[in-house]
């Protein structure tokens, strides 16, 4: 009788490497932190009697494994390579769509959920609040939509996308349109520009100017041409979100982004403060210093802050409130030129009364600017009416 035959062999090999890499998981320094998904990783959870009778202390410790497990950004990789050889157009969350673009999976379950509908009775309470206040040409809330939007020649076909324009309009609906700018109108006369990243679902610098010229509108600003603008290719390697998703890198094929910035005279002389905090003020609103890194994108005023307060030397007597999601930092440049002062909130960091704060700041122009899908989503958007 044979005991030992190549498949038990080959049974042994799979089984032994699972448990080495399982093992590998429970016994390392767990990393706190994965460059290549820009998020931090789950730590390894408190064993307390209560969690393990609830069932919570199994399910922090299952995720806990997943994502300490070893080589985890490879097998990603490998995961992804396989799911493609099958025929898949899809994994974890992402489209692989055409001419190297890959898109986020936005159904209707983020622009149907709760959360969004309160969201959408939340701004046009807002609306409704601080309109009068500020006036025609001072007020302005702008929604992007995703690339999955804009670029849906792109999609694999039969790929189901949630309609964003008419979530958009559902919103103009409630708070009224007079107030409210969707801004995939100008963003689709430019579709076939490199207007959105590849790999990222953010738009592109090219993309935020045209957000831009439409925000620029309802401000009562007259936009800037984009040839008075000096450009600046500053990286051509950025791998963003989406393919932090999916790991494409691993077997090849992956087009990385570029990052243009864009310079005048008065964004050349914009300074900028984080948190209110004199050891974190800055003499420029570009961090180059975070091309080194893995999440190129916080070149942009070093990514998310509660507060960012970009400071002028422009003397116009105007101070712009501008609360947003991170869509908003490749565009903040180019109304640089119009305003004294730009402060950027970030409603997920900031837990102030905001009616205080326009009060103590002496906001003269108020832009609330999210991109669609992370408006849909984001449960702090009730703090608008603070």
């Amino acid at each position: 009788m044979k005991i030992f035959t190549f498949e038990n062999a080959k049974i042994a090999v799979f089984g032994g490497t699972l448990a080495a890499l399982f093992f590998g998981a429970v016994l390392h320094k767990p990393t706190e932190f994965s460059q290549s998904e820009n998020r931090y990783l789950e730590q390894r959870p408190k064993f307390t009697t209560a969690k393990l009778f609830d069932g919570s202390f199994m399910k922090d410790y299952e995720t806990f494994i997943t994502d300490q497990f070893p080589e985890r950004s490879f097998f990603m990789g490998v995961k992804t390579a396989v799911e493609r050889l099958r025929g898949r157009t899809d994994d974890n969350g992402v489209y692989f769509g055409k001419d190297g673009y890959l898109f986020g999976k936005y159904d209707a379950s983020l622009f149907e959920s709760e959360t969004a509908k309160n969201n959408e009775k939340t701004i046009a309470e807002f609306v409704k609040t601080y309109a009068d206040k500020f006036g025609k040409g001072h007020f302005q809330v702008a929604l992007a939509p995703s690339s999955s939007e804009i670029l849906g020649d792109k999609l694999p076909a039969y790929a189901p996308i949630y309609n964003q324009t008419k979530f958009i309009t559902g919103i103009k609906n409630e708070a009224g349109d007079e107030y409210v700018t969707d801004l995939g109108d100008n963003l689709k006369k430019h579709a076939n520009e490199y207007i959105y990243y590849r790999t990222d679902h953010h738009w592109t610098s090219l993309g935020a100017y045209y957000g831009y010229e439409a925000v620029a509108s309802g401000l009562g600003l007259k936009a800037q041409p984009l040839n008075k603008l000096k450009a600046d290719t500053v990286t051509k390697d950025f791998l963003g979100t989406y393919d932090s998703k999916v790991n494409t890198g691993v077997i090849g094929g992956v087009i990385p982004d570029d990052i243009t910035l864009y310079f005048s005279k008065e964004i050349d002389k914009a300074k900028m403060v984080w948190d209110n905090d004199k050891e974190k003020s800055y003499d420029s609103i570009y961090m180059l210093s975070a091309l080194k890194g893995k999440d190129k994108y916080t070149v942009f005023f070093g990514g998310n802050h509660s507060v960012t307060d970009i400071k002028t030397d422009n003397n116009t007597g105007k101070t712009l409130l501008l609360i947003k999601d991170s869509f908003a930092h490749s565009l903040a440049p180019f109304l640089i030129k119009d305003y004294d002062r730009i402060i950027m909130l970030d409603l997920r960091y900031f837990n102030k009364s905001l009616k205080k704060y326009i009060d103590e700041n002496k906001i003269t122009d108020l832009l609330v600017l999210y991109s669609t899908p992370d408006f849909a989503e984001d449960a702090n958007i009730g703090r608008l009416l603070r």
